[in-house]
């Protein structure tokens, strides 16, 4: 499995200080925020420093906002833009959203997401994303749901049910335990990666702690330390036979580039160990 950096991590920096630390690090590639980007010359310049640090662009960021009826249109014209960027580029991946829904408060993950989404509204998505599917598939550029609070797509269950109503192999999952932890009624790190078995394009890797006071969620733990058990992650992947990019993408405080070094390193080393021992409790 590739291992690579979300320039996120580096959300506070320039996009060159990522590709130098992935570089330094030894990643295998880098995902390309949004903070880093915004148009096609933020394209070009991350491009020349792809090849300067010789850390290729694994996936960007990009999504639709289809809940959305009066922009709904324009948002899969954007889309498109996104894929021709990617092509263009040589990027294999976009990772992004369906769209972004709440309710009275935000932070209540359980309460916003797909629990406010009806059949009737997944169905009316999928029949408009099939036209962003299309396009992907002509471009040969492959998109993944981030499974991610606040989205359609927030848990392993609604994530399948919208890739199933959209019905394309250029249309998959991206399952992030550090997202899926948070969001109360979802079936859990590792449920929700066993319910999206088959589906998976991108994987992201992130881990986190509930906060010290009993609420909210704290980011600020390396992979090695946060409430999440990766290896019993890792192994499901193993297991079911991915071998696609694993993304790091640190959120927390303090000084990225010392979680960068130190989640890569603890992340090769639970993947040398399930490969080796095969998975060996």
């Amino acid at each position: 499995m590739k291992i690579v950096l979300h320039s996120y991590t580096f959300r506070s920096y320039s996009v060159e200080r990522a590709f130098r630390k992935a570089a330094e690090y030894g990643f295998d590639g880098i995902e390309l925020s949004t903070v880093h980007y915004q148009t096609e010359a933020d394209l070009e310049k991350a491009s020349a420093l792809a090849k300067r640090y010789q850390v290729p662009i694994t996936a960007i960021d990009y999504g639709t906002d289809l809940l959305n009826k009066d922009n709904a249109d324009a948002s899969i014209e954007k889309m498109k833009w996104a894929i021709d960027m990617a092509a263009k580029f040589g990027v294999p991946i976009i990772n992004g959203t369906i769209a972004n829904i709440v309710g009275p408060d935000w932070t209540k993950f359980g309460e916003n997401g797909s629990s406010l989404v009806s059949d009737e509204q997944v169905k009316e998505m999928a029949a408009k994303y099939q036209v962003v599917a299309k396009y992907a598939e002509a471009k040969k550029i492959q998109i993944v749901f981030e499974i991610h609070m606040n989205t359609p797509h927030d848990t392993g269950a609604a994530s399948l049910k919208l890739l199933e109503a959209i019905g394309s192999d250029w249309v998959k999952a991206n399952p992030d335990p550090g997202n899926i932890y948070a969001t109360t009624s979802s079936e859990g790190p590792l449920g929700a990666v066993q319910k999206v078995k088959g589906h998976i394009g991108f994987f992201h890797a992130k881990n986190v702690r509930k906060s010290a006071l009993g609420y909210g969620y704290d980011y600020s733990y390396l992979l090695e330390n946060g409430s999440i058990d990766y290896y019993t992650i890792v192994c499901e992947l193993i297991n079911q036979g991915y071998d696609g990019p694993i993304c790091i993408e640190y959120c927390g405080e303090g000084d990225p580039a010392y979680a960068a070094q130190k989640d890569i390193a603890y992340l090769r080393g639970l993947i040398r160990d399930a490969l080796s021992t095969n998975c060996l409790k």
